[in-house]
């Protein structure tokens, strides 16, 4: 496909930001960073490049925003950003950049270079330009699937998939180490379901602590889910449910 366009990358030196540059890189395009320590500044890359994608965290998109909105202020490019959560998220894109924004959650860690096969949810504005095309099209062309929807059905898919998942399993963690000092103290008289769960924690221990803790409190859903988990303890039949639904979608 024909490149056209420039991007720059706030935050271009973290796990993500490195996986997207990449990508970007294998695909001709031309790329500009800027994190700790690097050559250009966030204002800079925003000067140089006509694609803008925040890869920082959640809670830090206001900091950069408000730093770099008198640079963005009238100037004809799309901000992007690839964050696990939209909803608050893309508020603050809107509140500091009055121009054309694209959500974009890719959904597979940094190990997966956005490979073949990986999905990417999309997440558009009313004014899409050819920019937020290119984008697209890209993702397309490596064979990488993209699901359109809202930045509300967005993190209310993601507070059952991914903010639920994570609340659950911390907490579990969280009552393991109030009763013994270490994983391995339940080695001896660990269970198999027990052992399959241990076999799945490289997941939790290899996502930092504050990512985690935003992909659970900063959901706008998550309360929701919260108050769906109580009403399911006081429900007393809840098991015959989900043995019905194990049924009905065993392979």
């Amino acid at each position: 496909m024909s490149v056209k366009h420039s991007v720059g990358i706030i935050g271009g030196n973290g796990q993500m930001g490195r996986t997207l540059k990449n990508f970007l890189c294998k695909n001709n395009v031309k790329v500009y960073v800027s994190d700790i320590g690097t050559k250009y500044s966030n204002s800079d890359i925003v000067k140089m490049s006509d694609i803008v994608v925040l890869s920082v965290p959640l809670n830090e998109y206001e900091n950069v925003l408000s730093e770099t909105e008198p640079v963005m202020k009238g100037r004809d490019i799309l901000l992007m950003d690839i964050g696990s959560l939209k909803v608050k998220q893309m508020l603050i894109m809107k509140k500091y950049f009055k121009g054309e924004i694209l959500g974009t959650h890719p959904l597979f860690g940094p190990d997966r270079n956005f490979s073949e096969g990986c999905v990417t949810v999309v997440c558009k504005t009313d004014s899409c330009s050819d920019k937020t095309q290119f984008i697209i099209d890209l993702f397309n062309a490596n064979k990488i699937k993209t699901l359109e929807m809202s930045s509300n059905e967005h993190d209310e898919l993601m507070s059952y998939i991914h903010s639920f998942y994570y609340f659950v399993n911390t907490a579990y963690l969280k009552l393991l180490s109030k009763k013994f000092g270490s994983i391995e103290e339940t080695e001896e008289f660990a269970t198999t379901s027990f052992k399959n769960f241990k076999n799945n924690l490289n997941n939790i221990f290899n996502t930092p602590s504050w990512l985690i803790e935003q992909i659970i409190f900063e959901n706008p859903f998550i309360g929701e889910r919260l108050n769906d988990f109580k009403q399911i303890l006081e429900c007393k039949n809840f098991l015959s449910e989900v043995e019905e639904f194990v049924r009905n979608n065993r392979n």
